[in-house]
This record gives C-alpha cells, sequence and structure tokens, in this order.
C-alpha cells in the first residue's frame, strides 16, 4: 500500500512538471515569433535595405499604418557590402502588391524603427487578385528597399539653404549699417527730427492765434448776420410803404376824387392853376379871372409890387 502511495505521488509530479514545461515552451514559442500574434501563419520575405541604421530583430512591419507583420531576423551585410538583408515575415492573410515601396521609417525624430510598405501609385484594389503570383509578392521573394536619409541626410539641404540666406542678410546688415545708419545719415536724420519738431511747435502756437481768429470771424458772421436780419425788416418796411403809396396813386388816378380829376382831366388842371393865379393876384375880396379863355401867366414881381401898393 505504502509503495502504491508513493508511485502515484511520484506520477502527479511528473505530469505537474510535464505541464509546466509544455506552458513555458508555447509561451517561449509565442512570444519568440511575434508577441501576441506568434501563433498566426506567417510567409517570409528576403528584404534588402540600402539603411537599416536602428531596425531591430521583431521590429513591426506596417503597410497604410496597420502592423501586417515583424522583422523576424537581425540585419546583417549581404555579399556585395552595400545593402542590409533581413527577413519579415508577413502575415499569411495579407498578400502585397508588386511594385510596391519598402523602406525603412521611424515613428518620430527618436522613435522606434519599423518597416513601411507602401502601395504602388496608382494601385486599383478591386482588380488585385493576391493569388496571382504576377500580381502579389510570393514566400521568399527577394526585394529591393528603398533609401530613406536620416535627419540629418534631410536637414542637410535645409540647412545649407539657411545657411544661404543668413550670409544674404548678414550682407543686407552690413549695407543698412554703412548706408542708411551711416554718421552722415544719422545727424541729418537727427536735424530732420529736430526741425520736424521745431514745426510742430510753431504750428501749435499758429494753432492758437487761428483760434482767436475764427472765434472774431464767428462774431463777425453773428453781426453780418443780425445785419442782414435789420436790412430784411427795413425792406420789408420799405416794401410795405411802396405797396401803400402804390394804393394811394392807384386811389388818385382811379378814384372820383378832386385829385384824381386833376390827374386826368387837363382842362380842369389849366382852371385848378388859373384860380390859384387869380387868388393871388387878387387875393379873395377883390378875386376876378384876368385871363378868361387863356393859360393863367405867370406873376411877375412888380405886378405883385402893385398888389402890395393897393393893399
Amino acid at each position: 500500500m505504502s509503495t502504491s502511495k508513493e508511485n502515484g505521488l511520484e506520477l502527479k509530479v511528473g505530469l505537474f512538471i510535464c505541464i509546466g514545461m509544455a506552458v513555458i515552451l508555447a509561451m517561449v514559442l509565442k512570444f519568440g515569433l511575434g508577441g501576441s500574434e506568434g501563433f498566426k501563419k506567417y510567409y517570409p520575405l528576403i528584404l534588402d535595405l540600402p539603411n537599416a541604421n536602428g531596425l531591430l530583430k521583431g521590429s513591426d512591419v506596417l503597410l497604410a499604418g496597420a502592423r501586417i507583420g515583424f522583422v523576424a531576423t537581425k540585419p546583417i551585410l549581404s555579399s556585395n557590402l552595400g545593402t542590409v538583408r533581413v527577413t519579415v515575415n508577413i502575415d499569411d492573410k495579407i498578400k502585397i502588391p508588386r511594385e510596391s515601396t519598402f523602406k525603412v521609417d521611424s515613428s518620430g525624430l527618436l522613435g522606434d524603427k519599423f518597416v513601411a510598405i507602401l502601395t504602388p501609385q496608382g494601385f486599383d484594389p478591386d482588380k488585385f487578385d493576391p493569388n496571382d503570383p504576377k500580381q502579389a509578392y510570393q514566400p521568399n521573394d527577394k526585394i529591393m528597399g528603398v533609401h530613406v536619409g536620416d535627419i540629418t541626410e534631410l536637414a542637410g539641404p535645409a540647412l545649407e539653404k539657411l545657411s544661404k540666406e543668413l550670409d544674404e542678410l548678414q550682407k543686407a546688415t552690413a549695407k543698412l549699417s554703412e548706408g542708411l545708419l551711416s554718421d552722415a545719415n544719422l545727424t541729418t536724420i537727427h536735424q530732420t527730427l529736430v526741425n520736424l519738431k521745431t514745426t510742430s511747435d510753431n504750428f501749435t502756437d499758429a494753432s492758437k492765434g487761428f483760434s482767436g481768429i475764427v472765434k472774431n470771424a464767428d462774431e463777425a458772421v453773428s453781426k453780418a448776420k443780425e445785419t442782414m436780419t435789420t436790412a430784411d425788416a427795413a425792406a420789408g418796411d420799405l416794401r410795405k410803404v411802396l405797396d401803400s403809396a402804390k394804393t394811394v396813386m392807384q386811389k388818385a388816378t382811379q378814384g372820383d376824387g378832386l385829385l384824381a380829376a386833376m390827374l386826368t382831366n387837363r382842362e380842369l388842371t389849366e382852371n385848378f392853376k388859373a384860380l390859384v393865379v387869380n387868388l393871388r393876384e387878387h387875393g379873395v375880396l377883390f378875386y376876378r379871372d384876368s385871363n378868361k379863355g387863356g393859360a393863367a401867366p405867370s406873376p411877375s414881381p412888380a405886378r405883385a409890387t402893385g398888389t402890395n401898393k393897393r393893399r
């Protein structure tokens, strides 16, 4: 009984150890073949790169930003010493169109390196047949990648252009210092500013006098307005007098009185003149008509003297 129990215990321990080793082996296989996707099926592609700086075994392979595989081998120098060869494993469900571009890229200036795949220009997925070897890469195909310079190579032309611009800026600054900002020009500018200040002060003083002139002009205009108002009133009064005179003349010429008759009847006018002359010569008590049928003679000084003697 004791022997049977010992054998059963040893069997259990051995079974537990086997299960543990199997789990460890599965984990090694899983994470050694590409992380959490270690149990997927992949097909290899042999990729020659002009520059694989920073690319490591296990780096991602991205197509349009999506992870479709990983770098399966450490980059090694090819036999021609001009390229670096790596093997990339691609998800068996993903077929890559021929003429696609393979290059080493990074997720940022200091980010991890990865292999980026770009489909050919004008690629039409509706016309793409992934099962056609003429259209899609097949396992173990050799592909030549393109060279992408690092940040120093890319910045080289920009730095050169920046250097030229700085040289031009330095020349312009020198010309500005020698020309516009020379001592003679600075003296002229200073004198101009002084003259401008003097002119401004003079203009301020003139503006003060001009304010008084404007005030006097306003007063003169006000007085002129009052004069015009008075003149308008006088003209109105004159018009009223003229209208009254006109009315009197109309009544005098068109009425029935003596004045209208004398103005319109010449004979009556002559008779009235004769009456006046007779009254002057003879008076009211000794009145007689001295000029019947004729115009009244003008009184002479002699006759006037005789009349006075009789009186």
